[in-house]
């Protein structure tokens, strides 16, 4: 089973993100988030083993929200996602519509490439339908039709 690790925003750009734990989501993203009303990367998501490794690498303790991601998911295959790749938690119905992150944008968090080490594990989302993400919740991949 998937599940949700953390549920983070930012409300400044360029900024590492904070975990609020749970959140609305909406067709025009994440309640409160900076990215919210902009477009179609309305959530970013991270694998949790991921996230793991960069933290024991650096013998430091997990920081969720430290690369600017919404979401961290642990045990979802991250190897098979696809664009276009639906996905639930909830009744929020996610689109998968970018994997990997990168270009000029992701530079400028404080003079630092914050989110460099993660930037081919980015899977933004767009919000097809809404409701509340929340720590501990199961997110499924939808089967194709």
């Amino acid at each position: 089973m998937a599940q949700i690790k953390c549920v983070c925003i930012s409300t400044q750009r360029k900024t590492s993100a904070k975990n609020i734990h749970q959140c609305q989501a909406a067709s025009d993203g994440l309640a409160g988030d900076i990215h919210q009303g902009w477009g179609e990367r309305q959530v970013s998501m991270l694998p949790m083993d991921c996230v793991q490794d960069y933290f024991s690498t650096q013998g430091n303790p997990i920081e969720y929200g430290h690369f600017g991601e919404n979401l961290v998911i642990d045990g979802l295959d991250w190897e098979t996602l696809s664009e276009g790749q639906l996905l639930s938690a909830g009744t929020v119905k996610l689109q998968i519509i970018r994997i990997g992150a990168g270009g000029p944008k992701s530079d400028a968090y404080h003079g630092k490439k914050v989110c460099a080490p993660m930037e081919g594990f980015f899977v933004f989302c767009k919000i097809l339908q809404g409701g509340t993400l929340q720590e501990g919740m199961e997110i499924v991949k939808e089967d194709r039709k």
